[in-house]
């Protein structure tokens, strides 16, 4: 119950953050840029966040890391509150709460794998994902109206007070959560462990490639989703919590789907399916003038996300050694949120000089390439998946 309204709580910040910087600067460049400020740590340090991850107790690691997202969402709402931000300052608060996000990211995604059995692992993930889109098709619903009556600090107030529960639920979980992997000679040695592991097999490795180009080439549409509210279909802070919460609900109902046929559902073709339906909904949504098909195109491409996301995230944890999962899913993240910032910095470019409805079609577009590659490669027997 804590850790869903602490992710309401999160998904209410990061509308506010997309608003607090647009209504700001007025800029889409500058939208995509704060993005790729908070998703630069991710690429840098993530990886020695799957070290520190496998090699420390994660439950000492999550409290540690929730303390510091809550000193820091509470310090943009003063700064707001006391008309003292400004996009440097905010630059740095975020870039500090991508890097706290390198260690917890690894840490929680691996987390998971140690609270259940190796049998219960697909529903687990199923579960987490669930609960992560409930709160992000509330989130942002309650974000747009908070922004619209009270002020865009209250929602950085409210995602700080939420983390308090997250703290006390971790303090009072009981479990040996001490180190699965025996200590290495050096964290850049541990590092290469995991990167000879995943170079040597080609499913996991085209796995995170597929997760990546989505990453980079079709998550920046939630970054651009201000400049569809307020300039394209004018509709304002209401409106982009009603965009976002679309968006929510497909993924919500990805999540449901899962949970409930988790244990039978074929990955393989669902990561294939989902992978298409992706690209053909964000280029629906790029190109649509009319609001009631967007709406319907942005549920779509909730849907193909969480699918594709928690299918790939199952179908590595389950081929995945205990002592090595810290490190691998430590590349998951890079290759699922880690890459987001050079999308976010590419689209925010390519919208300011060619238009954000062109910039997002053109992502829809390169998205598919590895999915086509692989394919074709599975179809004429050169690689098993």
């Amino acid at each position: 119950m804590n850790e869903s309204v602490s992710l309401i709580g999160l998904w209410m910040q990061m509308t506010a953050q997309g608003w607090l910087v647009y209504d700001m600067t007025g800029s889409k460049f500058l939208l995509g840029l704060i993005n790729t400020i908070a998703g630069i740590p991710i690429i840098l340090f993530t990886p020695l966040g799957g070290v520190i991850a496998d090699h420390h107790n994660k439950k000492n690691l999550l409290v540690a890391t929730q303390i510091i997202f809550t000193v820091l969402s509470f310090l943009v709402g003063l700064l707001i509150f006391t008309g003292g931000i400004n996009f440097y300052n905010l630059s740095v608060i975020v870039f500090l709460i991508g890097t706290a996000n390198a260690i917890d990211s690894p840490t929680r995604q691996s987390f998971v794998a140690e609270l259940v059995g190796p049998g219960s692992l697909g529903n687990a993930i199923a579960l987490n994902s669930l609960a992560f889109n409930t709160a992000r098709m509330i989130g942002p619903a309650v974000a747009g109206y908070i922004i619209g009556l009270v002020g865009v600090e209250s929602c950085y107030f409210i995602n700080a007070a939420t983390f308090l529960g997250v703290i006390l639920a971790l303090l009072m979980l009981k479990g040996d959560f001490s180190p699965k992997s025996t200590p290495v000679a050096s964290a850049s040695k541990a590092f290469a462990e995991g990167m000879q592991y995943i170079t040597s097999n080609k499913r996991l490795l085209f796995s995170l490639i597929l997760v990546a180009f989505t990453s980079i080439f079709v998550m920046p549409y939630s970054v651009m989703m201000p400049v569809f509210a307020r300039d394209i279909f004018q509709t304002g802070a209401r409106g982009l919590g009603t965009l976002m919460a679309f968006s929510g609900f497909g993924a919500l109902t990805g999540a449901l789907m899962l949970a409930q046929f988790s244990e039978g559902i074929d990955l393989k073709r669902l990561i294939y399916g989902s992978t298409f339906l992706i690209a053909a909904a964000l280029f629906v949504f790029a190109v649509s003038d009319i609001y009631n098909l967007s709406l319907a195109a942005l549920a779509m491409l909730g849907w193909g996300i969480v699918s594709q996301g928690a299918s790939v995230n199952t179908y590595i944890q389950r081929s995945v050694p205990n002592q090595l999962r810290g490190r691998i899913m430590g590349f998951y993240v890079i290759s699922f949120v880690g890459f987001m910032p050079a999308g976010s910095f590419l689209s925010g470019v390519a919208a300011h000089y060619f238009g954000v409805r062109a910039a997002l079609s053109l992502g829809a577009l390169i998205s598919l390439l590895p999915i086509t590659a692989l394919f074709l490669l599975v179809a004429a027997k050169k690689i098993k998946y």
